[in-house]
């Protein structure tokens, strides 16, 4: 019975989590207030995990705001705040799709003077007063307790780090309660002070002085690890560490290293001599900064190590001195030669392709893999995520450049989507790529076996000095678009490439701009002067 229930559960969660692989769970979504000529307005723009492709943007006008005081004021994680001569205003990023117009909400009239941190407090009778809003409805909250003179540290939509010249404070919003949690970080001295900004989906940021540490998140809350850091033997001062960008945090200057979630070491405070659980760990390692993407190994007694193991236990077998490599991304590395992750052994491996070779990092997404490339004078290798140096993963070059343009490389005179190449009559000296945009056929895998699965289609759109082209996937060709002039489209522009999708199959031609080499105003002194002689020599006759 009791594996009946079991092979239930597992079903079930499996099913679950087939029906949860959603095509927008894996794009990135961001948000602006752009100003043009015709206003100001919002805008969200969607793109696909190939970092390139539009998804959608939406431009939403915000009205009622005078153009020529507007003011941007702050932003947090949540919403945009921004005022002009009438007043000021917050702008929720989400929930910005069902009116036709941008929602936002008017706080406060535009006082001479008046004192805000970050567009969300302000300084009201000597009262520091948290403001959020949604169009009619806002929320006042008074946070007795801070002194006038604060300034900011870091502000998000329901906690915030404030400092005086005395003391640091870390408030918590709750905005269901509509009251404010007010404390003081002790130990900290606000002259000293340096925010240390991490992943923003980890949640876990750090500020420091010279002498203490503390984590700290988006609702306030805060813990002091500086025993941690000095269990390990960090000699540096605390606001003088150098922060790597990555999303596992590393602080180069003395090699720490945020443990991965759930593992610690035992240690002892020693300031109190007391245990305690350890959530760094520190070495003499050197983290390996790829010239793309993130820190994915550390170098440990001449030994390269993956960024989890904690332990430098297993180190990747290499043939060559590991000193001398540098990331590059992902598994591929740079010596005298490039050198690759076997992907089944987990040797990096001599691929025997010089150091000299150009690198293109890869594009992924929903069925459109190009991967990474090495390009030589003579070859173009592509080093995908199954890449083994002994096959033939490359293609002869016939004295043309290598171009990575959108989602194809150029060379041979044709283009390469990473399995095709599809020739081509356009010229590639001049040939750029315009952008290409998303049509999502199936958005959800279904729950059950055998039902549509994730689908999405690219639209891709170049040009070069003389045409715009869309590539049509059917007929496996550039489309010439004949309605339309190379010199009116500019590069990831998503209203463009709309406009270019709509007009793709209209025919007839458009009139080019061209430059002529003539000097008119030459030309034109040239007539006046011949007019003169004329002139003169016809009164002569007289």
């Amino acid at each position: 019975m009791k594996k009946i229930i079991l092979l239930i559960l597992v079903s079930i969660i499996g099913q679950s989590l087939h029906a949860s692989e959603c095509y927008h769970y894996h794009t990135s979504k961001t948000h602006a207030i752009i100003k043009k000529e015709n206003g100001i307005f919002y805008q969200y723009t969607e793109k696909d995990p190939n970092a390139i492709s539009f998804v959608q943007q939406i431009n939403k006008p915000i009205k009622g705001i005078d153009q020529a005081s507007y003011k941007y004021a702050g932003e947090d994680e949540a919403t945009f705040m921004f005022s002009d001569k009438n007043g000021f205003y917050l702008l929720p990023k989400d929930g910005q799709h069902e009116e036709r117009t941008a929602v936002f909400s008017k706080i406060l009239p535009n006082n001479v003077g008046q004192k805000h941190i970050n567009g969300r407090l302000f300084l009201i009778n000597d009262k520091w007063i948290y403001f959020n809003g949604w169009k009619q409805n806002i929320t006042k909250i008074v946070l007795d307790g801070l002194p006038v003179n604060i300034s900011n540290i870091k502000c998000f939509s329901s906690g915030m780090y404030l400092k005086s010249d005395k003391q640091v404070f870390s408030v918590n919003i709750d905005l269901y309660a509509k009251k404010a949690t007010i404390k003081a970080i002790p130990n900290l001295n606000p002259a000293q002070l340096v925010y240390y900004a991490c992943n923003p989906a980890e949640n876990e940021d750090f500020i420091a002085d010279e002498q203490h540490i503390y984590s700290v998140r988006n609702d306030g809350s805060f813990d002091e690890v500086t025993p941690q850091l000095l269990a390990l033997g960090v000699k540096r001062k605390f606001n003088q560490l150098k922060l790597m960008n990555n999303p596992i945090t590393i602080w180069w200057s003395d090699k720490v290293l945020k443990k991965r979630q759930g593992h610690s070491v035992s240690g002892k405070n020693p300031l109190t001599g007391e245990d305690i659980d350890i959530n760094f760990s520190y070495s003499t390692s050197t983290p390996l900064q790829p010239i793309y993407g993130n820190v994915d190994f550390i170098r440990f007694q001449q030994k390269i190590y993956p960024i989890w193991d904690d332990d430098f236990s297993t180190p990747y077998p290499v043939k060559t001195d590991a000193s001398k490599l540098k990331a590059v991304e992902g598994g591929l590395f740079q010596g005298e030669d490039f050198y690759y992750m076997e992907a089944d052994n987990m040797k990096i491996l001599n691929t025997n392709i010089p150091a000299s070779a150009k690198y293109f990092t890869g594009r992924y997404g929903y069925g459109k893999y190009l991967p990474k490339a090495l390009a030589t004078d003579k070859y173009i290798y592509f080093i995908g995520d199954r890449f083994d140096p002994k096959t033939e993963n490359k293609q002869t070059l016939s004295g043309s450049k290598v171009k990575q343009l959108g989602l194809f490389y150029l060379f041979n005179n044709a283009l390469f989507d990473g399995k095709e190449s599809y020739p081509i009559t356009a010229d590639g000296e001049t040939l750029v790529n315009l952008g290409s945009f998303v049509e999502v056929i199936n958005s959800c895998a279904g729950e059950m076996p055998n039902t549509p699965q994730v689908a999405v289609k690219y639209h891709q759109f170049l040009k070069d000095k003389n045409a715009v082209y869309y590539f049509d996937e059917a007929g496996k060709k550039l489309q010439v678009i004949q309605t339309a002039n190379p010199y009116d489209f500019k590069a990831d522009n998503y209203e463009q490439l709309q406009e270019l999708y709509k007009i793709k199959d209209v025919k007839g031609t458009v009139k080019k701009k061209t430059k002529s080499n003539l000097n008119f105003y030459f030309i034109a002194g040239g007539v006046v002067f011949m007019l003169g002689v004329l002139g003169y020599y016809l009164i002569r006759r007289k």
